[in-house]
């Protein structure tokens, strides 16, 4: 009995040394792909965040930086005369400690803009993706009538670049 038993440990030891050995694959789930919904509000903040990060064309950032010159913006939502509350955590994948250089904190509307170079300048469209909502010039998610976008109350284009303290309003229709 004492030679199973002690055949029985070395074994065990053995299968722990090489699964060590090959490493235990513990970490965070492959993130789910990137998909943009077409649905009526309300719309969370992605769960998989770098899918999205990736999708709409930003490097993915640690959680802590912050680029040389960060600014902020406010982002305003209604859909048929209703506002959308814009989430907390938009571009920040928390399980993954990283984040797009375009995000939010909180669901105030207030968009954190801290990218790399000052050259960068992120999108409304690449905002909306980094959301997961389907947005072109005509349609945000299902509303595809009477698209509107002004910055600081003037018309403007449907992929607005940002700029520091911007007030950037949408509007469309079901």
């Amino acid at each position: 009995m004492r030679a199973g038993v002690k055949t029985a440990a070395l074994l065990l030891v053995s299968l722990l040394l090489s699964s060590a050995a090959a490493g235990c694959g513990v970490g965070p789930a492959k993130p789910a792909a990137a998909e943009l919904r077409t649905t009526a509000p309300p719309w969370d903040a992605p769960r998989d965040a770098v899918s999205y990060i990736d999708k709409a064309g930003f490097e993915r950032l640690p959680l802590d930086f912050s680029g040389p010159a960060p600014y902020t913006l406010r982002l305003k939502v209604t859909l048929d005369g209703n506002p959308v509350q814009v989430p907390a955590g938009i571009g920040v994948d928390r399980v993954r400690a990283e984040q797009a250089a375009v995000h939010t904190h909180n669901t105030d509307g207030l968009i954190y803009v801290e990218a790399k170079t000052t050259g960068e300048k992120p999108t409304l469209a690449q905002f909306f993706t980094l959301w997961g909502l389907k947005y072109d010039e005509k349609c945000l998610a299902d509303a595809c009538r009477d698209l509107k976008i002004t910055v600081d109350g003037q018309p403007a284009p449907w992929d607005v670049p940002f700029s520091g303290g911007a007030k950037i309003t949408v509007s469309a229709e079901r």
